[in-house]
């Protein structure tokens, strides 16, 4: 195997998220629709003519779509309405989100109408449809962050969004090929689906999955070799005693160099938790409305067993802990032995250059797992406001026009996968790890909550965020522990989540 990282053909995180639904982003906007089947007919009615471009229907489903409809669909990777592809870089997926505009208005006779947003566009949205005025029929709504803090909370009653389960007999959002069922199992609220997740395409698919990079030469020099890392992963024997063995063989305070880097936002404590079959928040179902909703769990044993190995770490002087240093700045200055991050920052240091040649193995297990887990903790949720002329209409658009390019059993998505993980692996072992990801891969649902909402606790503001980035101090010095800690917040805490989330009743 040649040494070094291939060329990278890939873009970064940023046009991974942007250009993902380039079908759903704007086509050539002078596009105009032409007559099609009739809005009463089922989808068999144009199952002749099937466009390459478009997500195959199922003849079981009816059809919503009416001839002569226009559907408002806001995407934030548009920034002008009359050449909203602009921004999409890759020419190829350029032009097939201009051709499945295209071929989808004229399957229906439709029109397709991007709204453009500007300054704080997820408020501006959000006001709108709770005054009974939607913008936009469909919405890309951004991230997780915004499904709390935008579109069903704010201390407004009731929900301004469409149940999309409610629209079955219009549209399919559980197949696997098309969809994110582990996101979406997040965006399920007592039993309603109130936001698709497409999945992402090709190499997408695992971007946003957390692994672990090592850099090579400084293991080497420590007496560890890539075989011996890769065999740990393949023989299950890659496990926190061992990151800990090397991380404390790797150490080099005089020359500051460190065993592993803690990341952005402290994630490497949330692979720990993950990683020992444990999870910040849990659904469970409250025993006086019987709803289910989304309680703290990071004060189970497996969750403390989890940060105590993160304290026993911290006392050894082995992690790099300035979260908000981007941890591929140290990884590629050589100051960092071990890095547990988003797959993209392989996309990111080959992009910029001037990295050390790394290998790419999954979180390690802890001792209450069975298995490898990654987490991903983004996904963007697309949603239909309340108030638009044909709900269900807009429902069917949604699940059948705001979908990837290639379904992910394809080969055409297969393929890319293969070339883009090729390309930021710097070995063959990196990439068998990274197919592995795709099934080991699963949602976290704190990501919906980190920053919001707040809750009180003797005059300070806290959230989720805070228990996981302003306490590691004081944990790792032994002035508070997680478990008095944890247990002195988490009656309020979880009252605070059950209100929230009982806003949908």
């Amino acid at each position: 195997m040649k040494k070094g990282c291939k060329l990278v053909i890939c873009a970064l995180c940023l046009v991974f998220i942007l250009g993902l639904f380039s079908g759903c982003a704007d086509g050539d906007a002078s596009a105009t629709a032409t007559p099609a089947p009739d809005g009463n007919a089922t989808g068999s009615a144009a199952a002749e003519e099937q466009s390459i471009y478009l997500r195959p229907r199922s003849e079981q489903l009816k059809n919503a779509v009416k001839e002569g409809e226009t559907y408002r669909y806001f995407t934030v990777s548009t920034t002008d309405s009359n050449d909203p592809f602009a921004s999409e870089l890759d020419e190829g997926r350029r032009d097939f989100a201009i051709n499945r505009r295209n071929d989808y208005q004229k399957k229906y006779g439709i029109t397709i109408e991007y709204v453009q947003g500007g300054g704080d566009w997820a408020t501006a949205f959000a006001q709108a449809a709770f005054a009974g005025n939607p913008l936009a029929d469909i919405f890309n709504a951004g991230g997780p962050f915004t499904i709390y803090n935008h579109y069903y909370y704010n201390q407004l009653p009731g929900s301004i969004l469409e149940p999309l389960s409610d629209y079955s007999d219009y549209a399919d959002f559980s197949d696997p090929d098309w969809f994110d069922l582990s996101s979406q199992e997040i965006t399920t609220f007592d039993g309603a689906l109130y936001f698709s997740v497409p999945n992402t395409e090709g190499f997408d698919e695992v971007s946003l999955s957390h692994v672990t990079f090592f850099n090579k030469a400084i293991l080497e020099q420590h007496g560890y070799s890539d075989e011996d890392m890769y065999e740990m992963y393949n023989n299950g024997t890659w496990t926190w005693d061992k990151l800990e063995e090397i991380a404390v063989a790797c150490t080099d305070l005089d020359n500051e160099v460190y065993g592993i880097h803690i990341g952005e936002n402290n994630f490497f404590m949330w692979d720990l938790t993950a990683s020992n079959d444990a999870a910040i928040l849990s659904q469970v179902e409250d025993p006086d409305t019987g709803k289910s909703y989304y309680q703290f769990t990071g004060d189970s044993p497996n969750a403390l067993e989890a940060w105590d190995f993160f304290i026993k770490l911290g006392k050894q002087n082995v992690m790099f802990s300035q979260c908000w240093d981007f941890e591929d700045v140290k990884f590629r200055e050589g100051k960092v032995a071990l890095m547990t991050t988003y797959v993209n920052r392989a996309n990111k240091m080959v992009a910029e250059g001037n990295y050390p040649e790394y290998g790419i193995i999954m979180v390690p297990k802890g001792p209450k797992a069975d298995d490898y887990v990654s987490i991903r903790d983004w996904f963007v949720p697309y949603c239909v406001f309340k108030g638009t002329s044909n709900p269900a209409g807009a429902v069917q658009v949604l699940s059948e026009y705001c979908v990837p390019r290639y379904a992910a059993s394809s080969e055409e998505n297969q393929a890319s996968f293969e070339l883009d993980a090729t390309s930021v692996s710097c070995d063959e072992q990196s990439v068998e790890v990274l197919k592995q990801l795709k099934s080991k891969t699963v949602t976290q649902p704190f990501i919906v909550y980190w920053n919001a909402p707040t809750f009180d606790v003797d005059g300070s503001q806290l959230c989720l965020a805070n228990l996981y980035l302003s306490y590691n101090e004081a944990f790792i010095d032994g002035s508070m522990t997680p478990a008095v800690f944890f247990a002195s917040v988490k009656d309020v805490l979880n009252n605070t989540l059950k209100d929230a989330q009982n806003v949908l009743a």
